[in-house]
């Protein structure tokens, strides 16, 4: 009776386990982050408003979107036009909590947080790439991937503009 139970077990533990995860998001899937919250604990608010959504499941193209972000104009993300999506749930808690969520508060702008890994799973990745997902009406329009902070840069900027400091740059 015992090793049928432990038989039982493993098996169940096995199937479990080799579940696959759920297929990639694609052209005119609907994108809800209801579960999602900023860097502040705040909840996803701009699910109407979001034109261009920034997925990095990588560190070099984290810090990518991170440093591009950080040159556009705030109301591009303040008014969710601009949606940047990070997944950080591998991340241990106390890591997250000590460590992470402080520096990721002095960015500047939000970053919306996947801490059980559900809102993130079907977005689509290219290893070393930012996912570049294009949301028309709340469904997927268009999806791309660019490498380099010069090409998120080459996506944000048309849609938010510089800041005025980075304009000044240029004159």
């Amino acid at each position: 009776m015992r090793l049928s139970i432990v038989l039982f077990v493993f098996l169940i533990l096995g199937a479990c386990a080799s579940q696959p995860g759920p297929a990639p998001m694609r052209i005119g899937n609907e994108v809800a982050f209801e579960m999602l919250q900023d860097q502040y604990s705040n909840p996803f608010p701009h699910e109407d408003n979001m034109q261009v959504l920034l997925f990095a499941d990588d560190m070099q193209p984290s810090r990518d979107v991170r440093d591009a972000m950080g040159r556009v104009a705030a109301d591009c993300y303040e008014q969710g036009r601009l949606v940047f999506v990070a997944n950080v749930s591998g991340m241990p808690r106390l890591i997250t909590r000590l460590i992470a969520l402080p520096k990721m508060r002095g960015y500047g702008f939000p970053i919306w947080l996947d801490y059980e890994g559900e809102a993130t799973a079907a977005l689509p990745v290219q290893e070393d790439y930012v996912s570049v997902i294009h949301v028309e009406k709340g469904t997927i329009a268009r999806i791309d991937y660019v490498r380099g902070m010069e090409s998120v840069m080459n996506v944000i900027v048309p849609l938010c503009g510089l800041k005025a400091e980075q304009l000044a740059l240029l004159f």
